[in-house]
């Protein structure tokens, strides 16, 4: 409920994974979207029906206190209860987030979730936080970002000592704000030689850093306008020329349908992220990708090391 998709074509891609896994999959959704869904059982698929929902328009802070029982505040109670492994949204990023802080615990020395990406480079992946959950990050915040996406990249990608580069308009050490400023002298001494400094967005697809680190803002802006290039150049490529084996190759490397979604990083629970606009093959692939990371422990090693 409350992505831009309609909620019909969402549960096509939650039965498309019950028909293809054993996972228990539980469907959110309003009294009245599941008597148009109940026929399309499946003993996989468990309904909850709440009252309302949260719509992607609505103020997101207004809409957590007045839709109490809205089918995003009703799966972070379930997944506060470990009823759920994870809970999976593409509806409001500012209500996700909101919701996700009111019912669930940070784990400890995280004062704000980030959003994590796993993003291609030319040298093989780089994690990027944030990507729109908290727009104005304080400094010492932006540094524990950084921790968090050097124990993912460890627990998760089996890097030991991942590298770290700081978002920026230039490579150098004064460059950008007082806050971008502060948050490289802070990230220097946490880091030491791990920190490689300042990195300019072309040399992230560079693959130059494994963890990058950034304001929910300019993350999100960075991740739209990247996919946004990929998807045109794939489409430019398919109309133009007769090149469909390198045009699948792109697809599946760079399209954002073939990647799993964003993991509210930070929470002591699982929570992932779709976009609202995600189509069935992007919300099967966050599926599928938020099940991985559970049965990693991804977030219990997180805990344990910080």
């Amino acid at each position: 409920m409350g992505g831009e998709q309609p909620p019909e074509a969402i549960f096509e891609a939650v039965l498309h994974v019950a028909n293809t896994t054993s996972d228990q999959l539980v469907v959110l959704a309003t009294h009245a979207l599941y008597s148009s869904l109940s026929e399309k059982s499946h003993p996989q698929i468990e309904f909850i029906t709440t009252e309302e929902f949260i719509e992607m328009d609505e103020p997101p802070l207004l809409a957590v206190r007045r839709k109490k029982n809205s089918s995003m505040a009703a799966g972070m109670r379930l997944l506060k209860e470990k009823e759920l492994d994870a809970f999976i949204s593409t509806g409001s990023t500012g209500a996700l987030v909101a919701t996700a802080m009111h019912h669930l615990e940070t784990l400890p020395g995280v004062e704000r979730p980030a959003l994590l990406v796993t993003m291609p480079t030319a040298n093989g992946e780089v994690v990027v936080l944030d990507v729109g959950a908290n727009v104005m990050p304080k400094p010492h915040q932006l540094v524990s970002y950084a921790r968090l996406g050097s124990l993912f990249r460890t627990y998760y990608h089996g890097l030991e000592k991942p590298s770290i580069g700081l978002l920026n308009i230039g490579t150098e050490e004064q460059k950008g704000t007082k806050e971008m400023k502060e948050t490289y002298s802070l990230l220097q001494e946490a880091f030491q030689n791990r920190f490689l400094g300042n990195a300019e967005g072309r040399a992230v697809f560079q693959g130059k850093v494994d963890i990058l680190v950034t304001d929910g803002f300019t993350g999100n802006v960075f991740l739209k306008t990247s996919e946004g290039i990929s998807s045109f150049l794939v489409d430019y490529l398919e109309k133009h020329f007769e090149v469909p084996e390198i045009v699948s190759h792109l697809n599946q490397r760079f399209n954002y349908s073939e990647h799993p979604g964003a993991m509210l990083c930070g929470l002591d629970a699982l929570v992932v992220k779709c976009h609202g606009y995600s189509d069935q093959q992007a919300l099967i692939n966050g599926i599928h990708g938020a099940a991985d990371l559970a049965r990693k422990g991804i977030i219990q090693k997180i805990r344990k090391s910080l």
